[in-house]
């Protein structure tokens, strides 16, 4: 079966971080396919059941209900009819912060009455909805766990990305975070180990069981303990740590592998090496 969400509901109301919530569990996301064409959609999802294993569908409310009426005939499909709601009061500050424009405004419609008018079609199909969600007085992070925890089933888990790269060659602006390691001892220096690099378990050895290393780890282990959790409160799902020495060939990407392994059971780990030559 293809696990299928149908997501909809009042404009403002968190319909886009639903979506990401779903993109980040590993569903196909599509965002406003025209009524006309959505039962083309389906057949084409149907095509391949492997690569569209779980889809989630963001339509507007105006044709929501259609929408699930379509779906309804795929008898391959596991739908799950999710719709968001939202105060007026809190709606009208969101638009008010974000200054953007509601679409019934565009029609001459009042933002006020746009609302209430919103608020009230969503309200009538309540009785079709599998997840029904008031937004109001959610966080971000507090409304992204109810989404994992009605409609996806488990939390999404949280990603570090670890880097390894050289002070003179480049510093990279996508890295938040970054440890200087070009106090501990190198290899370069080493005439066997010179022309190796922190792939290489010589190279490992060397930087990782210095005494300096070790109590280097440790530290560096300690604060990103801490870092990593506090992100994951604050609604984060992703983290970019940078560890760089001189050229990003030994002592950095040593460190850089190594942190990637040790989080790995808690976190979705990835390691790329900025500065080391392309094979």
């Amino acid at each position: 079966m293809i696990k299928l969400v149908i997501l909809t509901g009042v404009y403002g109301a968190g319909k886009s971080l639903a979506a990401q919530a779903f993109e980040e569990s590993g569903y196909f996301v599509t965002d406003n396919v025209p009524l006309p064409v959505i039962d083309k959609y389906f057949n084409e999802i149907k095509k391949d059941p492997v690569k569209y294993e779980k889809v989630a569908l963001t339509v507007d409310r105006e044709i929501a209900l259609e929408t699930l009426k379509l779906a309804k005939k795929h008898k391959e499909f596991e739908i799950k009819f999710v719709g968001l709601t939202c105060s007026q009061a809190t709606l009208n500050e969101r638009y008010r912060l974000s200054r953007k424009l509601h679409p019934m405004q565009i029609k001459g419609i009042s933002l006020e009455k746009a609302i209430k008018m919103d608020i009230e079609e969503v309200r009538k199909m309540t009785d079709y909805f599998d997840v029904y969600i008031d937004t109001s007085k959610l966080t971000k992070n507090e409304f992204r766990n109810q989404i994992y925890d009605a409609c996806i089933g488990s939390k999404h888990k949280f990603a570090v990305s670890f880097y390894s790269f050289g002070y003179k060659i480049s510093v990279p602006q996508d890295i938040e975070t970054v440890f200087d390691v070009r106090l501990l001892p190198n290899p370069f220096w080493e005439p066997h180990l010179k022309h190796m690099t922190g792939l290489d378990q010589e190279v490992k050895d060397y930087v990782l069981k210095a005494p300096e290393t070790i109590k280097y780890l440790k530290h560096v282990k300690s604060y990103l303990d801490f870092y990593l959790e506090e992100l994951k409160k604050a609604g984060r799902n992703h983290a970019s740590i940078g560890f760089a020495c001189s050229g990003g060939q030994h002592r950095s990407v040593a460190i850089a592998e190594y942190f990637a392994k040790l989080y790995s059971n808690k976190y979705v780990t990835s390691v790329a090496h900025k500065d080391l030559p392309k094979k």
